[in-house]
C-alpha cells in the first residue's frame, strides 16, 4: 500500500478523540457506538437506559473504551451534569452524534402514535422534545464542543410530530453548521431509511416499504456504520451543513 493510500485511510482514524452518542443503547445508537469505538474513539453514551447491548459489553471486555452516562437529553440540568462528568472523567468531547429520539413504528397503539386527527398533545410534546429540544440542549455552546474548541396509505402513516421533528433537525443542522463554521466545527445530518428491527414491525408494513425502495429491502442497523464514521472523521473535512441520505433509494423515487 503506497503512502497516499495510507493517508486516505488514516483520515478515518479516531484515536484520541472523544465522542458522545445520545441514545447509544438503542438499535442504531449502539451501532454508531461500535463503529466509533472500532475507529479508536473513546465513546460516551448519553441515555436514560443503563443496560448495555451484548455486543457492546463484548467490546468493553476486549478493551474498547465505552462509557455510559445516565442523561435525560430533554432536561438541561441532566445534560449539564452529564457533560461535567464526562469532561472530568475522560476529557473534552469533539464528536457529537445526536441520535436519540422517540421512534415512530407505524403499528404502535393509537394513544401513542395516532393519525393527525387524534394525535395527542402529550405525544407531540414528547416526540418534539426528544428530537429538537434534546439536540438543542446537547448542541448549546456552554455545554458542548464549541467552548472546548473555540396499511397502504392511512394505515401506514408517519406520525405528524415525528415528521415535523425530523424536518426541524435538518434546519437546525444547517443553522449549527453556519454557527460553528468560523470555529472549524462541522455539522452534518445523516438521513437514514427504515430499519429492519428484530421486533415491532408487522410483515405488511415491511412488504409495503420494500416495494417503494429501489434496493427492495429495509436497512440493517449496520448499514449506517460507514456513513457515521465518514461524518465523524476527517474524511469529511470539507463537508458541513449537508444531509447525507442513506435510504436505499427511498427518497430518489
Amino acid at each position: 500500500m503506497n503512502t497516499q493510500n495510507v493517508q486516505i485511510f488514516t483520515k478515518f482514524d479516531l484515536t484520541g478523540r472523544t465522542a458522545i452518542v445520545t441514545g447509544g443503547m438503542g438499535l442504531l445508537g449502539a451501532e454508531y457506538v461500535k463503529t466509533l469505538a472500532l475507529a479508536g474513539a473513546i465513546v460516551a453514551i448519553f441515555d436514560i437506559q443503563s443496560k448495555f447491548p451484548q455486543h457492546l459489553l463484548a467490546m468493553i471486555e476486549k478493551g474498547h473504551d465505552i462509557k455510559s452516562f445516565m442523561v435525560d437529553i430533554t432536561n438541561q440540568g441532566s445534560v449539564g451534569q452529564g457533560f461535567d462528568e464526562l469532561v472530568e472523567s475522560v476529557g473534552t468531547p469533539t464528536i457529537l452524534i445526536n441520535n436519540a429520539g422517540l421512534d415512530s413504528h407505524p403499528h404502535t397503539s393509537i394513544s401513542q402514535n395516532g393519525p393527525f386527527g387524534t394525535y395527542s398533545e402529550e405525544t407531540w410534546d414528547a416526540v418534539i422534545d426528544s428530537h429538537l429540544k434534546g439536540a438543542f440542549l446537547m448542541s448549546r455552546p456552554d455545554q458542548s464542543v464549541y467552548e472546548y474548541r473555540r396499511k397502504r396509505g392511512e394505515d401506514l402513516f408517519k406520525p405528524v410530530a415525528y415528521s415535523v421533528a425530523k424536518a426541524g433537525m435538518i434546519g437546525f443542522t444547517k443553522w449549527l453548521a453556519e454557527y460553528g463554521g468560523p470555529m472549524g466545527i462541522r455539522v452534518n445530518a445523516l438521513v437514514p431509511g427504515g430499519v429492519l428491527a428484530n421486533q415491532g414491525l408487522e410483515q405488511e408494513f415491511i412488504e409495503q416499504y420494500v416495494k417503494r425502495t429501489m434496493l427492495k429491502r429495509m436497512a440493517l442497523p449496520s448499514d449506517y456504520n460507514e456513513a457515521i464514521l465518514f461524518l465523524a472523521s476527517d474524511a469529511s473535512a470539507y463537508m458541513t451543513g449537508a444531509n447525507l441520505v442513506v435510504d436505499g433509494g427511498w427518497t430518489a423515487r
